[in-house]
Formats: C-alpha cells, sequence, structure tokens
C-alpha cells in the first residue's frame, strides 16, 4: 500500500513519523529526568532530614544518659547519708556541690536543660531552677513514671529512678532525676537546618500539633492535614498537592520524642527549569509544525499540483487523447516543462492524424485491390461456362449467360461507388442463379428479404461469390435436385443475409478450417472469393464483421453475411 503512494504523501508521512520519533525520545528522556531529578531531591530531602534528627537525637541522648548516670556520683551519695540528718550544714554543703556539677554541665552542654532532683526518702527537692520553689509531693510519685519523654506546658520532660528498676514505684526509689528543656532549642536547631538546606523543616504529633520553625507559613496547616490523614510509619515521605503546588514530604520517627521530623520541598519550583525546556521545546516543535505545514502547503501547490496535472496529461496521451493541453500560469520550471508536453503533444496528434489518414487511404486502395480480384475471377467463371454451352449447342445458355454477363458488366461499370444497394444485389445474384439454373435443370432457388432491407448498402459483389461456392460445392456434386435459400433479417444495428443450400454439406472440421481460412492472409491454398469477402466487410464495418458458417437445416452449409448499419471509419 505504501509503494502505491505518490512521493508528496511519503514524504509528508515520513516528516509526520520523524516527527513523531522525536516527540516520543524527548517525551520519554523528559520523563526519565524527571524521574531521576524527583528521585534525587527525595534523598536528599530525606538525607538532610536524617542529619536533622541524629542531631536532635544525639543532644537527647546526652541528656538521657546524663540523667541516668547523675544518680552514681559521689555527691549525690553522700547527700543521702542518713548521718546529715543532725549535721543540716555539711547537707546543704552536699547540695551545693551536687548544684555546682549539674550547672557545670549545662554549661557544657549544646542545650540548657532544666535538671531536678527528688530524694523520696529524704523528701529533698534539689533543682537548677532558681526561679522556682519546688516541694516535695508524695502523690506526685504514686503512680509509675513514663519511661519516654513527654511534652507539657512548650517543654520535653523525662524521668529516671535509681535505681532504675523502680520506675513503677518511683516513691520507694533513693533518687528520682527529672530533665526537661525547653522546645525553643528544638526551634533553634529547626531555624538553622532551614537556613542551612533551603527546607522547611518542622516537627509533627498526630495528638499534639506541630513544632514549626519561626518563620514557617501558612503551607504547614495544609500538609499537618495531609499528616493527620496519611498512616504514617517510622520513615517515608509522599507527594501532596496544594494549592496547585506538588510538595515532597519526607517523615522520620524520633525515637526519643515519638515526633516525627518532617521537612518538604516544593517539586516544580526545582523542576521548573526543566519544566520550561520542556514546554520551549514543546513550543517549538508546535512553531515547527506550523511552519512545515506552510511549506508543505507550498509544496503542494508548487510540485505536486503540476506533477498530478503532469500525470494527468500524460494519462490523457496513453490513452488516445491527443487533444489533450496543460495550463500553468505561474512562472517556473513546470511552465517551461508544461509548454514542451504541450508542444510535444500537438506534434504527436499531427502524426498520429497523418498516419491514420494514410491508414485510411491504404485501406481504400486495399478494398479496390480486393474488388478487383473478384471482377475477374467473376468473369472467368462466366467465360468458362459460355465456352461449355457453346461446345454443347446450347444457344439458349449462352444468349441468356452473354446477357447477363453485359448486365454484370454494366453493373459493375455504371458508378465509381463500391457500395451497392441490397437490392442491386439480389437483381445481380438472380441473373446469375437463372444462369446457373439454365446450366443445371436441377437447381432451384427462392429469396426472402424484407423491404425494409433492400435499401442498406454493403460492398459490390458481396453474394455473388457466396452463392457461386454454394452451387459449385454443394449442389453440382450431387446428383438430386438442389435448393438456394436466400434470407435476410436486421435490427437496429445489425443486418444479416444468409445463403443455404441443401447440398452434401461439410464435416465439423472442414467447417472449422474454412473459418480459420477467413482470418489467414491470402495464399494459392486458400480461394479468393469468400475470403476477399470476409476481408472487405471486416476492413469496412470492423472486426465483428464478415462471414460465418454452420449447418444448414436442409442437410448443406449456411452462409451468414453480417455487418453492421454504420459503416467502420
Amino acid at each position: 500500500m505504501f509503494a502505491r503512494l505518490n512521493v508528496f504523501t511519503k514524504i509528508t508521512l515520513l516528516f509526520v513519523m520523524l516527527l513523531i520519533l522525536v516527540l516520543f525520545l524527548y517525551t520519554y528522556s523528559n520523563r526519565e529526568s524527571v524521574r531521576v531529578i524527583e528521585h534525587e531531591i527525595q534523598n536528599n530531602t530525606m538525607n538532610h532530614l536524617s542529619t536533622f534528627a541524629d542531631s536532635v537525637e544525639s543532644n537527647i541522648y546526652q541528656l538521657s544518659l546524663y540523667g541516668i548516670s547523675i544518680g552514681q556520683d559521689s555527691s549525690i551519695q553522700e547527700y543521702q547519708r542518713p548521718d546529715y540528718k543532725d549535721i543540716p550544714y555539711e547537707r546543704v554543703k552536699v547540695g551545693s556541690a551536687i548544684l555546682e556539677k549539674i550547672n557545670l554541665y549545662n554549661a557544657a552542654s549544646k542545650w540548657h536543660s532544666t535538671i531536678t532532683l527528688y530524694f523520696p526518702r529524704l523528701q529533698k527537692v534539689i533543682s537548677t531552677d532558681y526561679y522556682a520553689y519546688i516541694p516535695y509531693r508524695k502523690d506526685e510519685f504514686s503512680k509509675p513514671l513514663s519511661k519516654s519523654w513527654a511534652y507539657t506546658h512548650e517543654q520535653f520532660e523525662w524521668y529516671t529512678t535509681d535505681p532504675t528498676t523502680a520506675m513503677d514505684t518511683p516513691g520507694k526509689s533513693r533518687l528520682i532525676t527529672k530533665i526537661s528543656f525547653p522546645v525553643h532549642h528544638l526551634i533553634a536547631m529547626l531555624d538553622q537546618n532551614k537556613l542551612n538546606n533551603k527546607g522547611d523543616p518542622f516537627m509533627f504529633h498526630p495528638d499534639l500539633g506541630l513544632i514549626s520553625n519561626s518563620s514557617a507559613n501558612d503551607t504547614l496547616n495544609a500538609i499537618q492535614s495531609k499528616l493527620e490523614a496519611t498512616e504514617l510509619s517510622g520513615k517515608g515521605g509522599f507527594t501532596a498537592t496544594l494549592d496547585h503546588t506538588e510538595y515532597y514530604v519526607s517523615y522520620i520517627q524520633s525515637g526519643s520524642l515519638g515526633w516525627y521530623y518532617v521537612d518538604y520541598v516544593p517539586m516544580q519550583q526545582i523542576l521548573g527549569p526543566i519544566t520550561n525546556s520542556r514546554n520551549l521545546f514543546y513550543a517549538s516543535i508546535a512553531v515547527l509544525i506550523a511552519m512545515s505545514v506552510v511549506v508543505l502547503y507550498v509544496l503542494y501547490r508548487s510540485v505536486q499540483l503540476p506533477l498530478l496535472q503532469l500525470v494527468k496529461g500524460t494519462n490523457r496521451l496513453s490513452t488516445g487523447d491527443f487533444s489533450v493541453r496543460l495550463h500553468y500560469t505561474s512562472r517556473n520550471e513546470f511552465s517551461l516543462l508544461f509548454a514542451r508536453f504541450n508542444i510535444m503533444a500537438q506534434r504527436i496528434q499531427e502524426l498520429i492524424e497523418n498516419v491514420y489518414e494514410e491508414q485510411l487511404r491504404r485501406r481504400e486502395a486495399t478494398l479496390k485491390q480486393l474488388q478487383s480480384q473478384i471482377n475477374p475471377h467473376f468473369l472467368y467463371n462466366c467465360l468458362f461456362y459460355i465456352k461449355n454451352m457453346a461446345r454443347m449447342k446450347n444457344e439458349k445458355a449462352v444468349v441468356a449467360m452473354a446477357l447477363n454477363l453485359g448486365e454484370y458488366y454494366r453493373y459493375i461499370t455504371r458508378s465509381e461507388n463500391d457500395q451497392a444497394t441490397i437490392k442491386e444485389e439480389l437483381t445481380m445474384v438472380k441473373n446469375y442463379l437463372e444462369i446457373q439454373a439454365l446450366r443445371l435443370e436441377r437447381m432451384h432457388f427462392t429469396m426472402d428479404v424484407p423491404d425494409d432491407m433492400l435499401h442498406k448498402t454493403l460492398p459490390r459483389l458481396t453474394l455473388q461469390p457466396i452463392v457461386e461456392n454454394a452451387i459449385i460445392h454443394g449442389i453440382e456434386p450431387r446428383t438430386e435436385d438442389g435448393h438456394i435459400t436466400i434470407t435476410g433479417h436486421h435490427t437496429d444495428e445489425l443486418s444479416t443475409i444468409t445463403v443455404e443450400d441443401s447440398g452434401r454439406g461439410m464435416t465439423e472440421n472442414q467447417m472449422q478450417e474454412l473459418t480459420n481460412n477467413l482470418h489467414k492472409p491470402l495464399d494459392g491454398s486458400i480461394g479468393c472469393g469468400t475470403w476477399n469477402v470476409h476481408q472487405r466487410l471486416s476492413f469496412l464495418y470492423g472486426e465483428r464483421a464478415g462471414l460465418s458458417y454452420e449447418h444448414g437445416s436442409r442437410g448443406g452449409v449456411k452462409v451468414s453475411i453480417t455487418w453492421y448499419n454504420n459503416i467502420n471509419e
């Protein structure tokens, strides 16, 4: 199917296929690039968040480790000596030493925390919070203590006991350590992380809400809603679309605090250059397509249409229409080509007309030659008959033959027209049959041709050779009486005259051979009479006109002479 398309269509299809291939490859490459960049963004965000979480967890771990190890300090052990009960000054002195050590730790620590020591057995409290009086209340430690950090009143708190197995019954422990730090330490780290990594980190708890950096925007509220609606695991991320902007949200759960460290990045902001490049490429492709359509249209008007016109012109030439002429208004190479085509078509037309006229002249000459061959043949038969009749002393037959022969030559010489009416031909055949009837007393004939056919024309001496063959080859070889019947019928287009004899007839092979001889070139083995009649009819009326043979109803041969009412010019 592709091979049957014209060149212009093939070029257009190839261009469209190439354009589709380029679009497909670019789209695939762009999607792969976006996918890789998105993956890198997600990994980078998660790595930054993991670094932040590790930093927070490190500080919390140091606080927790100090809270556990403080109970093993010798000052704590000394502060709980029973003999200090009667020496309050020594206990106060040891308490001051404990506070000094705790303050030294706070000074060395990254976070300033509040450390409070509860001594259930002494019902004493030592705290680094100098601005608050903290009494010891038994009911405060009547219930088991939480083993994780708790968030309350804008700070995180954590309890440990000495021994650590007393977390469920803190009132029976030797020491209860409470470590707390304000939330602004986390906010400061969130601010520092935002400054360094260009993100917007915050902390989230499903029940307690958000802890955001100091420059958080309103997007956090929308992301909080997405977090609350999402089933969060220990670590992961998801994509959320907020206000037609796509964000990637990463989160890591804190093993100490139970909160989630969360950060998000606007994907579109990072992928903006790639998106702009993609849009620019598509816009360029659109402009290229528009320009290509214009170029293809110009090529179609300037090249394809003239080519189609030229192809149609050559097709008309090939079908024999030599009057075709091409018209082209533009002045370019095709105008010169069309002019040369018109000159060629005109010359071919003139040549064909000259050849056709020459063929007509040759056909006319051939017809006259064929007719001239018939006339001597008939004259030879007549003279031979007169000679025989004279030998037989049959003066009546000689006279009749001489008279009919004179009528024949008068008929053939009275007009230069090669055509004769059926009436004239039948008159000539009747004279001939009367002569033959005189010679063969056992021969009879009948003629039945409609009156409305008598005015139709056909070549001169068409019927006489057929009737002559019927007598010579059909009637004469038999000893019985013979009969020749001449009939005619016609339609609007076709006319037919049949000559049927009651002679000995022919076999199928003989009849087929006789039919084949009509279409062969004339040679010495073929009789010229019927061959000339058939060739003259074919020349004048076309190949379908001529003679045809079949078995007659009386046992002889039936010859049909068929021609068309319009002469083949």
